[in-house]
């Protein structure tokens, strides 16, 4: 499939699960979504295509903290606040503000 597809994949997504589902998978506002599909979302699509290509084609980066995960999950990860629950999620927290190659903070 070629880049332009992952809004083909959303639609198909959408049309299979419903706007509510999808939206939630990708922890985006429906709103967000059905501007994308529309046509009228404003800003960059950049990260909702990353996040369309980890939840529904599979795409994965390797995470220097828990191996390979979906792309959807990495930015998951590097929108999270500080929280001290354990070591692992201090230690995402580091490695995405610090030299991970994947993360976008500061970028």
């Amino acid at each position: 499939m070629s880049s332009s597809n992952w809004l083909e994949v959303l639609q198909q997504e959408v049309d299979t699960h419903g706007l509510s589902r999808v939206a939630q998978k990708l922890n985006m506002s429906k709103a967000t979504v059905s501007q994308v599909l529309k046509g009228k979302y404003n800003a960059s699509t950049q990260t909702i295509e990353q996040k369309v290509n980890g939840a529904f084609m599979a795409k994965e980066v390797c995470c220097p903290i828990i191996g390979d995960i979906p792309i959807n999950v990495c930015l998951d990860h590097q929108s999270r606040k500080f929280a001290a629950t354990n070591h692992i999620r201090v230690q995402l927290y580091k490695a995405c503000r610090g030299d991970c190659p994947h993360s976008r903070i500061g970028k």
